[in-house]
């Protein structure tokens, strides 16, 4: 009897666990025809790629709902057009998009590539993540239209319906996740409690954004209360996104970067001190305390993020050389580093905010556009995703990293915009609104040139060039390592 092989992508490994599978056709030996019940066989979880139609559906929205709309926004006020609660509408809808467009699907897909790595364990597929991923790219096109089309007759339609999609598509999310974290074999380790903290934040935002929805389809309107709309935001940016960020960078980026051991008890303050951030900015966006307990959560929060920082030694001395594949992009150092001290600075305007909520007098002398917020979504989230995925994607894939040059170009936009951002939407000036649309459309920029990069990375092509070159870089060092013995012979 033909003995059965697993099978099993390059550069994985299956784990022990019982599990899901899908099948896939296979190919005997030649001139061996498989029997009926031979034809078909078990593919396991860690051959899979869920991560690819989550990193392009991403890419899509922030190229269209997300940055490119958000350049567009910033544009209007800067051509003297008039900006009312169109504007408004669409800066929500905008908002809904990144969260859980941009930043959510890509990281929700890397989270069904590695947090069962994390633990060892096993991964039902292929359901959860094809139905989450079409709920969630559902929800994120009915907000938007329910939103900013306030003629059609059926908005309240659609924004509810955007409600019950992102519910479901996030809650499968959670639960699939959730499950990997509790079944998995590996030891535990201190990055999952910010995973877990991350799936409790994600289901609070989505509690909230349901209450906007809901409230909006109710009373007819188009622009959501204020006090829900911004306790969904933080929760989202800050619950969900950033502790899901910091579980991955404890996990990761101490290898990545040769790093010293994490300092695991500073950790653990940090931990607690972002989520109880968290959890007092978010109740007092949402049922309006008063201003001195926004500055508790807001101090909290940026006590958290510079005890992490700390606890990460992300800018100690490398304690171990750097290991890399074959034509691996070195400079993603730069984004993670940098995208830490953006975290560091948002940390900062969010409790300089808090204290001109408390004395005016010594408040930022501008707040246009949301600032603080930028610079957490832009310098933090978004530079550390690109970042991470300069690194992770070309190894996850076995490919190679197209235009090292043009990378380095996204680097340079992106901190150019995240300044502007800060410089305009703090001073008070009459070139404010043209400084902001520079700023968004290098943003974009950035975002459209990273967009091409790794989506030439996940091309076919470019796992066949990554192949090439290891069968070369094979041969030669053969070749080298011949000529060696034949020299220690003589």
């Amino acid at each position: 009897m033909r003995q059965k092989r697993a099978l099993t992508a390059p550069g994985t490994s299956h784990s022990g666990g019982r599990t899901r599978v899908s099948q896939l056709p296979v190919q005997g030996p030649p001139g061996d025809r498989p029997s009926p019940r031979d034809r078909y066989r078990p593919t396991p979880w860690s051959s899979q790629r869920f991560y690819r139609p989550y990193i392009k559906s991403a890419l899509a929205v922030a190229m269209t709902l997300g940055f490119t709309t958000g350049a567009v926004m910033l544009f209007l006020p800067a051509l003297g057009r008039s900006i009312g609660s169109t504007w408004v509408a669409h800066l929500q809808a905008h908002g809904f998009a990144q969260i859980f467009g941009w930043a959510g699907l890509f990281l929700m897909g890397m989270a069904f590539h590695v947090v069962p790595r994390f633990r060892n364990g096993p991964l039902t597929f292929p359901w959860p993540q094809r139905i989450a991923l079409t709920l969630l790219l559902l929800s994120i096109a009915l907000r938007f239209f329910g939103q900013t089309l306030p003629s059609l007759n059926f908005n309240g339609v659609l924004l509810a319906a955007s409600g019950v999609c992102v519910a479901a598509g996030a809650g499968i999310f959670a639960v699939t996740i959730g499950l990997v974290l509790r079944r998995g074999t590996a030891a535990h380790s201190p990055s999952e409690t910010w995973l877990w903290m991350s799936l409790f934040w994600l289901i609070v935002a989505v509690g909230l954004d349901v209450l906007v929805v809901v409230q909006m389809a109710m009373d007819g309107r188009e622009i959501a209360s204020a006090r829900p709309d911004s306790a969904f935001v933080h929760a989202g940016v800050v619950g969900f996104i950033v502790n899901f960020v910091i579980g991955i960078s404890l996990r990761s980026v101490s290898a990545f970067l040769g790093l010293r051991p994490a300092r695991l008890n500073v950790n653990r303050l940090g931990l607690v001190a972002v989520n109880a951030g968290v959890a007092v900015t978010t109740i007092t966006l949402l049922f309006g305390l008063a201003n001195e307990v926004l500055l508790v959560g807001a101090l909290l929060e940026l006590g958290g993020f510079a005890g992490f920082v700390y606890a990460l030694r992300l800018f100690d001395g490398r304690d171990a050389p750097r290991v890399y594949t074959l034509r691996a992009y070195g400079r993603y150092e730069w984004y993670l580093r940098t995208a830490y001290g953006w975290l560091l600075v948002g940390g900062v305007f969010q409790a300089w905010n808090a204290i001109g909520a408390v004395w005016p007098d010594i408040g930022l002398p501008a707040n246009l556009a949301a600032p603080a917020l930028h610079v957490l979504s832009l310098g933090f989230v978004t530079m550390i995703i690109m970042g991470m995925a300069s690194r992770m994607i070309p190894l996850f894939e076995g490919a190679v990293l197209p235009w090292h040059w043009l990378m380095d170009t996204v680097f340079a936009s992106l901190n150019a915009s995240v300044v502007l951002r800060i410089v305009f939407g703090v001073i008070s000036t009459d070139a404010a609104w043209v400084g902001l649309a520079v700023s968004g459309t290098l943003g974009t920029f950035a975002m459209a040139s990273f967009a091409v990069i790794i989506w030439r990375t996940l091309q076919p092509s470019s796992r066949r060039q990554y192949v090439e070159m290891a069968q070369s870089f094979g041969v030669q060092r053969a070749d080298q390592v011949r000529q060696e013995r034949d020299e220690d012979g003589a």
